[in-house]
C-alpha cells in the first residue's frame, strides 16, 4: 500500500465540512478499493482522536504518531526510498496536521459503507495523561499506562467503549442512549455521569468513584451487582465487591487537573501512583509496606524533590538508576 493512494485532500476537506460530491466521490472510491482502506482511515481517526482537544500538561508528538500510522499501513520510511517519496510523505503529514487543527467531528458515513467495525485503540504514554473527545463528545482522560478502545460505529445512539488501566470519565448525558464501559472485571452502564475507573492488576482489585449521577455495575456475564450513587466508591475484588463512602473524593480524582493529592495513604498507595505518575519502577522493603501514613501533594515536583521530601517523613534511602528506583529503611540510630 502506497502513501500517496489516500486521497489526503479529499479527506482533509471531508473533516473540515468542505468537501464538494467530486471529494466525496473520491473518498468513497478509495474505501472500496481495497478492505485495507477502511482500517487505514480508522488509525487515521485514531491519530486525530489522540491529538484533538488536548490538556495543556499533554503535548502530541506528531512525528511519532504518523511513524505508528505509516508503521501500521506497513509503509516503509520515505527515507529509505526516493527523495520523491520523501516529499510526498512529507506533503501529507502537513495535510494530516491540518486535520489535527481543524479540530472537527467526523461523520458516520465514513465507516458505515462496508458493514465491517474496526476499533480505534488509544495508548497513554507512561508518565503521561491523555484526553480524548469520542464522537458523542463525552470525554475521557487515561491516566499513565491506560488504555481505550471504541468502535468505528460508536455514535451518539450506540455508545461502548472498552479500557485497561485507569480513566475518568464525563459522559454526556443522554437518557435513551446509556453509555457503557467494559473493564477487565466489571462493567459500568450510565446515561450522564463523572466517575473514576481505576484497575489494578498486580492485586486483581478494581475501584470505582462515582463524582456526579448514578452508575449501574455489572459483572462480566451482565449481571447487576449495585447501582451507586453520587459520592460512593465500590472496591471489587477476587469477585466480591464492597461499597462505601467515599472519604478522599478529591485525591481519587485529582490526577485529571495534573495533581496527586495524598491524605493519609500508607506507602505502598503512595508508592503505586508515583509509579504510574513518574513513569518508573519503584522497589522498596517490605518495612515500609503500610506502617507509615503520608500526607502531601504532588504537582510540578521532580521525582527526587518527592522522594527528599518522603525522607523527611520516613527514614529512608533511595537510589535511582534510569527508571528504576530502590527505596531502602533506615532505622534510626
Amino acid at each position: 500500500m502506497e502513501i500517496q493512494n489516500i486521497p489526503w485532500n479529499a479527506v482533509s476537506a471531508k473533516l473540515r465540512n468542505e468537501a464538494e460530491a467530486n471529494d466525496i466521490l473520491q473518498i468513497q472510491e478509495w474505501l472500496d478499493s481495497s478492505p485495507e482502506n477502511p482500517m487505514i482511515l480508522t488509525e487515521i481517526v485514531n491519530i486525530w482522536s489522540i491529538t484533538k482537544g488536548q490538556p495543556e500538561y499533554y503535548q502530541p508528538d506528531l512525528t511519532y504518531n504518523w511513524d505508528k500510522l505509516i508503521e501500521k499501513i506497513n509503509y516503509k520510511s520515505a527515507r529509505k526510498n526516493s527523495l520523491i517519496l520523501f516529499a510526498r510523505m512529507i506533503a501529507a503529514a502537513a495535510i494530516l496536521i491540518l486535520v489535527f487543527i481543524a479540530g472537527i467531528t467526523l461523520s458516520d458515513r465514513f465507516y458505515s459503507h462496508s458493514g465491517k467495525i474496526f476499533y480505534s485503540k488509544i495508548i497513554s504514554p507512561k508518565g503521561n495523561k491523555t484526553q480524548v473527545i469520542l464522537p458523542d463528545s463525552s470525554k475521557v482522560w487515561l491516566n499513565s499506562g491506560a488504555e481505550l478502545w471504541y468502535p468505528s460505529d460508536y455514535t451518539a445512539s450506540n455508545r461502548e467503549v472498552w479500557m485497561k488501566g485507569e480513566c475518568y470519565f464525563q459522559v454526556e448525558k443522554d437518557p435513551s442512549h446509556p453509555f457503557v464501559v467494559h473493564g477487565s472485571k466489571l462493567q459500568l452502564k450510565v446515561f450522564g455521569t463523572s466517575f473514576n475507573l481505576k484497575e489494578d492488576e498486580k492485586n486483581d482489585l478494581t475501584d470505582v468513584t462515582l463524582v456526579t449521577g448514578k452508575v449501574k455495575v455489572l459483572d462480566l456475564q451482565n449481571e447487576s451487582i449495585t447501582d451507586m450513587a453520587r459520592g460512593q466508591q465500590l472496591s471489587f475484588n477476587n469477585g466480591i465487591a464492597r461499597l462505601r463512602q467515599a472519604d478522599n473524593m478529591e485525591a481519587l480524582t485529582s490526577w485529571v487537573n495534573n495533581t496527586l493529592i495524598f491524605k493519609n495513604q500508607p506507602f505502598s498507595e503512595v508508592v503505586s501512583y508515583l509509579n504510574g505518575w513518574y513513569g518508573v519502577n519503584i522497589k522498596f522493603d517490605r518495612t515500609l509496606y503500610d506502617h507509615h501514613k503520608y500526607t502531601f501533594k504532588v504537582k510540578t515536583e521532580s521525582l527526587r524533590e518527592v522522594l527528599e521530601l518522603i525522607t523527611i517523613i520516613t527514614p529512608i534511602n533511595y537510589t535511582i538508576e534510569g527508571d528504576q528506583i530502590t527505596i531502602k529503611y533506615k532505622p534510626k540510630m
